[in-house]
């Protein structure tokens, strides 16, 4: 592996024959451009971009040094500022959308923001390829800059520089409070003491901030999207010969993108979606009319109980845990697991943290991880955590088997009752 070495000439050779190994496997060569994007599904390209990431990270950090690393490492927040920046003045909306350059004076025009102030902003954001100076006082899009604007990216951008700056200067006066220990009370994250809340972030974004809760609806809708086909389709094998009625409960299941492609894919699925008020309301309104015998959307809360039971249930929870702490988490499940029978399944699809450290780990669990802690005080969980937890609720619950997705860090686990 690349991160085994110290020898930049290896390291170099490890690059150059990943490039080669990648641009092979791609429908077209990457570009800096604002053209739209173009997911990379093929499992040779994305298994040599993350050993290409590896091996270009390691160079980073030794032709930086230890000193640069160690400072460069500690401001990473200015990142975040300057796109946060970014965000508020309405930079990327104003920048025209097909590469053409803006001259600074017209954006300063456009936005209402001092020509001076936009420039220390797009210094940083430039450095990182995020804009760029076609020529001296003009701007224009990368793809970087241009995926701001496109469908509920650009809400998924304000979730993290929002929330998530906002919350994290906080986490460590909360986690020293409480001797480093975190705290299993959402109600008690940096996220509440940023906002100045009693509340855990759900509660708080459905009823103090619903506009809050509206941009994250948006940004998880378009990171269903970004992600592409749904595990529950593209894994689990066992939905492919369902008896016909067979019913999917999709728990907290947002608009029903999952239980939406789970039911055009597999015709013998009756799939019903819970989640709680206007999301239900909306998710009806937008079901494709085709699908309205074999889908539904019920209103339901998850951590008051689990009305439907019955033989050979399927029940589906994707990325719901890791937004809990512990206890919350087993107040869920031990719902379901009331419900369920010998021959129902429980599905978790969710991240699954390696145990090893390092750069050879998959590069988005720690990030989330962190993030999970900054607004629920919660985490993304190893294969043994996941299985504590579950025995934790029940001890008859066994993990029947892990469904890995290839490159991604995630799977699902499924349980059944012993």
């Amino acid at each position: 592996m690349a991160t085994r070495t110290e020898d930049l000439t290896e390291l170099s050779n490890i690059i150059s024959t990943s490039i080669k190994n990648y641009l092979s496997h791609v429908p077209t060569p990457p570009t800096l451009r604002p053209v739209p994007p173009i997911p990379v599904t093929d499992e040779v390209a994305v298994e040599v971009a993350d050993e290409l990431l590896v091996a270009c990270r390691r160079v980073i950090s030794l032709v930086e040094g230890p000193i640069r690393t160690a400072l460069m490492m500690s401001s990473g927040f200015q990142d975040s500022i300057a796109m946060k920046l970014a965000y508020d003045m309405k930079l990327a909306q104003n920048v025209p959308p097909d590469g053409s350059p803006i001259a600074l004076a017209e954006l300063a025009s456009k936005t209402g923001v001092p020509e001076e102030t936009i420039v220390r902003v797009m210094r940083q954001l430039t450095s990182k390829n995020v804009f760029v100076e076609t020529a001296p006082g003009y701007i224009a899009h990368t793809g970087g800059s241009a995926a701001i604007g496109l469908p509920g990216v650009g809400s998924m951008v304000a979730h993290l520089v929002d929330e998530g700056l906002t919350s994290a200067p906080h986490v460590s006066d909360i986690l020293r409070e409480n001797e480093f220990v975190v705290p299993e009370d959402s109600r008690k994250s940096a996220f509440s003491r940023a906002f100045n809340t009693n509340k855990s972030y759900f509660e708080y974004i459905c009823t103090d901030n619903k506009p809050l809760g509206t941009r994250f609806g948006q940004a998880m809708k378009a990171m269903n999207v970004v992600d592409g086909l749904p595990n529950l389709v593209a894994l689990y094998e066992p939905l492919q010969s369902a008896p016909k009625g067979t019913i999917l409960v999709d728990i907290g299941g947002g608009l029903g993108h999952a239980a939406i492609a789970a039911a055009q894919k597999f015709p013998n699925l009756k799939c019903i979606v819970q989640d709680i008020g206007m999301v239900v309301s909306e998710g009806r309104d937008e079901l494709p009319e085709e699908l309205k015998d074999r889908v539904e959307f019920h209103e339901n809360d998850f951590f008051e109980g689990q009305p439907i039971g019955g033989p050979g249930v399927y029940y589906y929870l994707k990325y719901i845990l890791h937004d809990h702490p512990d206890p919350a988490s087993k107040k869920i499940l031990s719902h379901i697991v009331r419900a369920m029978d010998s021959s129902s399944r429980l599905l978790i699809d969710e991240h699954i943290v390696e145990e090893r450290m390092g750069p050879d780990s998959h590069k988005l669990i720690p990030f989330l991880d962190f993030h999970m802690l900054l607004l629920f005080n919660s985490k993304e969980r190893t294969e043994a955590q996941w299985a504590a937890l579950l025995k934790g609720v029940d001890e008859r619950l066994v993990v029947e088997r892990v469904w890995r997705a290839k490159g991604t860090g995630n799977g699902i686990i499924e349980v059944r009752l012993a």
